[in-house]
């Protein structure tokens, strides 16, 4: 599984929008639509950033499939 595709999956989970994910998290729509889709890597207080709005209890594991090992 990719970074942008256990990001959507945990988006879809919470029943949250890219707008709405984007709002909670600062992350900006465009980035987060790029990340999800493959396009961009996200640095790392992006990653913190999404995992902290969509309330992920592990941050290590999106930090690993993004490649910060």
């Amino acid at each position: 599984m990719t970074f942008g595709e256990r990001l959507q999956e945990l988006r879809k989970e919470r029943e949250m929008s890219q707008r709405k994910l984007s709002d909670k998290s600062g992350v900006s729509y465009s980035l987060l639509n790029a990340m999800e889709v493959g396009e961009r890597t996200p640095t790392r207080e992006a990653i913190l950033s999404l995992a902290r709005a969509l309330q992920c209890q592990d941050a290590d594991e999106l930090l690993r499939l993004a490649g910060y090992e």
